[in-house]
């Protein structure tokens, strides 16, 4: 390699050393350019990554609040369902509760005696109450198909109450005092 310096002027290698000095100064210029440009880009990629998770994190949580979301609304129609299949409603409600009940006891041929009714009405609901009290008498066998009948009634009414007024233990008849309550809508 000297040899070939050697071969040269002194004005050519003057200029080769000049430019060898600004060839190691373009490197040092490109080596310092570049490594902020590289911590740079690494600080972009690592924030791009936890910006990902975040991403990632929120669409979980958004398809967790969609699902609910749509549990909400099904439960919403279960409740029009219920308060359409279920429940009395319109202006002959109570009408109409009171003519199953008589229909549910007359099936039973169950005779009941002295019946009240009360109704009750719920702060800031749509949904009102009526019981009706009565006393039956009969054999037990009796009483329990009218109180499945009651339970298997297509509409809402709910055995409430049940209390044994008397057991004859000759005959085997019981006296109860039975509290209905159905639900109708106001």
């Amino acid at each position: 390699m000297r040899e070939i310096f050697s071969l040269l002027e002194e004005k050519e290698k003057k200029a080769l050393r000049i430019l060898g000095v600004l060839l190691v100064l373009a490197l040092l210029f490109l080596l310092g350019v570049s490594f902020p440009q590289q911590r740079s880009y690494f600080r972009a990629t690592s924030l791009l990554e936890s910006k990902q998770g975040e991403y990632d994190h929120f669409h979980r949580e958004t398809l967790k609040k969609d699902s609910e979301i749509r549990l909400w609304q099904d439960a919403t129609r279960d409740i029009e369902d219920l308060k359409k299949s279920y429940f009395y409603s319109g202006k002959d409600a109570i009408k109409q509760m009171r003519v199953d009940i008589e229909r549910i006891l007359s099936q039973g041929r169950i005779p009941a005696t002295q019946k009240s009714y009360h109704y009750t009405e719920f702060a800031n609901e749509s949904i009102e109450k009526m019981t009706v009290s009565f006393n039956v008498r009969g054999s037990y066998q009796s009483l329990k198909m009218f109180i499945q009948s009651v339970e298997e009634f297509p509409k809402f009414l709910l055995v409430e109450k049940i209390d044994f007024l008397d057991i004859d233990s000759r005959s085997g008849m019981l006296e109860l005092k039975i509290i209905l309550a159905g639900y109708y809508e106001s």
